[in-house]
């Protein structure tokens, strides 16, 4: 079977027509726009400003991916860099990751190469590195046109780095794509169990993200891992579906490429001439189209089921055909296409040619690492050395088949029960995420199959207990989830101050670089006195506008190099850069003097509150902790001494 799947075929017309969201840049434009609006000035033309609107609905459309006709992509693409330029960042940003995905023709090796110079030479500009989102979306379309030159550790490397990265900065959209391509990797390679959760955690995000035409083609990876798991049945109904689907909407590309998977499935169920009957239908489609280049890979397809007619005659062509278009490089592809070649060459009693072709295959086979093809080729080499009455040979290959097929088989039932645990949670997901949108009418119908399928509800009996196991591992590993997410943000939610997190990292670094500066490195830590009563007598409410006020207090009287983070519930760190202890003593003193004279009244009527503040200035120190320390230890003196004053460690 090969990887691609017709995926080549159907992405060589359409693409992969993405963008993503960039750092937004748009408050310092606004600030510019209207300094400059005061002068009479604007940092836009007018024709910029008109087209703005007819910007943002074409990368809608990319986003969607509602282009399908190459010459509308170009159009379109055209406009974009036309009336984009490096003053709108934000827009800027979004045309590089488009660019990347759609101008470049995949189905041509130097495209794809030049597609993938164009994302190194955008990763090193300043605009781009200061974007997290357009960073990650960027590798992303690199590792994927890596994919499409057979580099397939290359870019499962990059995948692996890139779904880290988009977790981090919290994209869904960049967690659905990357996940999916991924997803389509690990089932190429028989990994059902990695690829199945990739798939369905990138299906559910996609879904309710309502991006419905990359749910699709999703989904068509979802029910290809299922017909090579070894569920051609389940996978049928999908590809059914998704080919009305793809009819319905007016979708030939995608509704042709369908018909290469339902054959794929119908060869797994041994129905050969209904099989052939799809390829040569997706074969003649590309070919008329695309052209004999672009239909190289269906040609494969045909051959392949042909030599298992038994009709090698009738294939010969097809490979003929295959082999002035694909290259090594295109490692599924071409693997097959040698496996195929050397299979027809064994019917012609053409030996060491049979031989020459498996050298060939399995050295791809074994680059791609697709087992499953390995497992076919060394059945293959088994039968041309009995075919030479080389029964030493043919005993040594046949016992590689075996070890290949038990090594197949020995993941089996993890994949099933992997399987099993990925749906249900799955189910679970979708119970109890009240704010996912509407979901496709395809998915309901997906979780109907699954329900009815009787060997997993057979599985769901005897794998009970495990079931309850897996159920909690999962719900512990989403829990975990949930807080390094938390983890990972560095603003303190209440009173949008640096949180505990960043502030104790910014002061290490402050710390470590004291040295090499020889600048001092003074902090404060400060608390509310008595916070508990103010929450005891007027609420927790009050309270938060308390913290809130008392946050912008003390950011207020800092200068610019300054940082102000909240590290406790009512306790504040500022980080003083470059000042020594007498200058930090002041600034405490100032800023206990400040919050007792504010007026809360905002807060509370003729509310009053004080602080209690412990100042260190580093003098020695061996570690930022120990600074630390000791300014709790001044801010605890400062408590007993009364509270509502300042106190410098010495």
């Amino acid at each position: 079977m090969l990887w691609l799947n017709g995926h080549i075929a159907r992405l060589a017309k359409l693409k992969m027509t993405r963008t993503t969201k960039a750092k937004s840049w748009i408050t310092s434009l606004l600030l510019i726009s209207l300094s400059l609006s005061l002068l009479g000035l604007s940092p836009l033309s007018q024709a910029q400003e008109d087209s703005a609107e007819e910007i943002d609905a074409i990368f809608k459309k990319f986003d969607q991916g509602e282009y399908k006709d190459q010459q509308a992509i170009k159009e379109a693409l055209g406009y974009l860099t036309a009336n984009i330029t490096a003053d709108d960042m934000e827009r800027y940003l979004k045309l590089q990751t488009v660019l990347c995905w759609n101008n470049y023709d995949i189905t041509k090796q130097q495209a794809l190469k030049d597609a993938i110079a164009f994302a190194d030479l955008k990763l090193l500009t300043e605009g781009v590195a200061a974007s997290a989102e357009a960073t990650t979306d960027l590798k992303l379309c690199r590792a994927f046109m890596h994919q499409l030159l057979g580099k397939v550790d290359i870019a499962l490397e990059e995948y692996n780095k890139v779904v880290a990265e988009a977790y981090l900065i919290e994209s869904p959209r960049l967690i659905a794509d990357s996940r999916s391509l991924r997803g389509a990797i690990y089932s190429f390679q028989g990994n059902f169990a990695q690829a199945l959760e990739d798939l369905i955690t990138a299906q559910h995000l996609y879904e309710s993200l309502n991006l419905q035409h990359w749910a699709i083609y999703n989904l068509t990876e979802l029910a290809t891992s299922y017909r090579r798991f070894g569920d051609p049945q389940t996978a049928i109904k999908y590809y059914r579906k998704l080919e009305k689907g793809f009819e319905d909407t007016g979708d030939k590309d995608g509704a042709n490429a369908i018909k290469t998977e339902i054959g794929f499935a119908l060869e797994e169920l041994g129905e050969y001439e209904a099989a052939l009957k799809k390829h040569k239908e997706a074969y003649q489609y590309w070919r008329d189209t695309l052209g004999e280049e672009a239909s190289a890979h269906t040609a494969v397809n045909v051959a392949g089921v042909l030599i298992q007619l038994h009709r090698q005659g009738e294939a010969k062509p097809y490979l003929d055909a295959a082999q002035k278009s694909i290259t090594p490089d295109q490692g599924a592809s071409y693997s097959f296409m040698r496996l195929y070649q050397a299979q027809s060459a064994l019917t012609n009693g053409q030996y060491q040619q049979a031989l020459d072709y498996i050298d060939m295959a399995e050295e791809t086979f074994k680059q791609i690492k697709n087992a499953r093809g390995l497992e076919q080729l060394h059945m293959v080499h088994s039968q041309i050395f009995v075919a030479e009455k080389d029964w030493k040979q043919a005993y040594e290959a046949l016992l590689s088949y075996i070890q290949t097929h038990k090594s197949l088989d020995a993941t089996q039932q993890t994949n099933r029960t992997t399987e099993m645990r990925t749906r249900f949670n799955t189910e679970q997901i979708e119970r109890e995420n009240q704010q996912l949108l509407e979901l496709q009418k395809i998915k309901e119908n997906e979780l109907v199959i699954l329900k009815q399928n009787k060997y997993l509800q057979l599985a769901v009996i005897v794998l009970g207990c495990i079931i309850m196991i897996i159920l909690s591992i999962v719900a512990y590993k989403q829990s975990q989830k949930s807080k390094l997410l938390s983890i990972l943000a560095l603003t303190d939610h209440l009173t949008q101050l640096p949180n505990r997190r960043y502030t104790y990292s910014k002061g290490e670094g402050y710390f470590k670089s004291k040295d090499e500066g020889h600048q001092p490195l003074s902090i404060i830590l400060f608390d509310a006195d008595h916070f508990k009563k103010v929450n005891d007598k007027y609420g927790h409410d009050i309270g938060d506008k308390v913290l809130i006020a008392l946050a912008n207090i003390s950011n207020g009287l800092m200068r610019k190099q300054d940082l102000v983070g909240r590290v406790g519930g009512e306790e504040f760190l500022v980080i003083l850069p470059g000042t020594t202890a007498e200058q930090a003593l002041n600034v405490a003193q100032r800023l206990v003097t400040t919050v007792e004279s504010s007026n809360f009244d905002d807060v509370y009527m003729n509310f009053k509150l004080t602080i209690s503040a412990g100042i260190a200035c580093t003098d020695g120190d061996k570690s930022f902790e120990h600074l630390l320390k000791r300014a709790d230890d001044a801010l605890y003196r400062a408590k007993s001494s009364g509270r509502n004053c300042a106190i410098l460690d010495t």
